[in-house]
């Protein structure tokens, strides 16, 4: 893509200023986006973003001195590879709160009849229903919490919270879950 954008530029000083741009600068954005990403699956797709959006501030990387330049280089590949874990963490939790069955699936024990069996999926649909109109962070609270079995300092790092308040918030969200699931159940009689 960055080839083609490249291509489809007019101004051959602009088209010979990023080409060096890129052969020089390429070995770090590689480095700097692999070290963020711990994975080359998306590296490459990855690199190709950071110089497009180096293409859009051309006339400011032009003012800036080496150092300069090398220091936004890499300071615009940390925010794309930043920027790409974010989306995809929020497309991933999206996905398992879009999704119609439970991470446990349905499943009958033998020793359960068929009414507890539906009493139970009924019960569950319900909460899920609940914890999905709680505010992001109580939501989110519940699912690092029971879903990814997080401890709490992890957790605490990654909404970036007060350690010791973790439990409190916990406390909060599972209130506020139990409220909207008794609001439903008045609401059905």
């Amino acid at each position: 893509m960055f080839l083609l954008m490249l291509a489809a530029m007019d101004n051959e000083d602009d088209k010979s200023f990023m080409m060096d741009l890129y052969k020089e600068y390429y070995p770090i954005v590689r480095k700097t986006i692999y070290q963020i990403l711990i994975d080359s699956r998306d590296v490459d797709d990855l690199i190709n973003d950071v110089f497009i959006k180096l293409i859009e501030k051309i006339s400011l990387i032009r003012s800036f001195d080496c150092c300069k330049t090398a220091s936004y280089v890499v300071y615009t590949s940390r925010s794309v590879a930043i920027n790409y874990i974010k989306h995809r963490d929020i497309q991933r939790k999206h996905a398992f709160y879009g999704s119609e069955s439970d991470v446990l699936g349905d499943t009958v024990d033998t020793d359960d009849s068929v009414e507890d069996f539906i009493v139970r999926r009924e019960a569950r649909d319900a909460l899920s229903d609940a914890v999905l109109k709680l505010p992001d962070r109580q939501r989110d609270l519940l699912y690092f919490k029971y879903v990814l079995d997080k401890t709490d300092m992890e957790i605490a790092e990654d909404l970036s919270i007060n350690p010791n308040s973790v439990r409190e918030y916990l406390t909060r969200a599972r209130r506020a879950a139990k409220k909207l699931l008794e609001k439903g159940d008045e609401t059905e009689c």
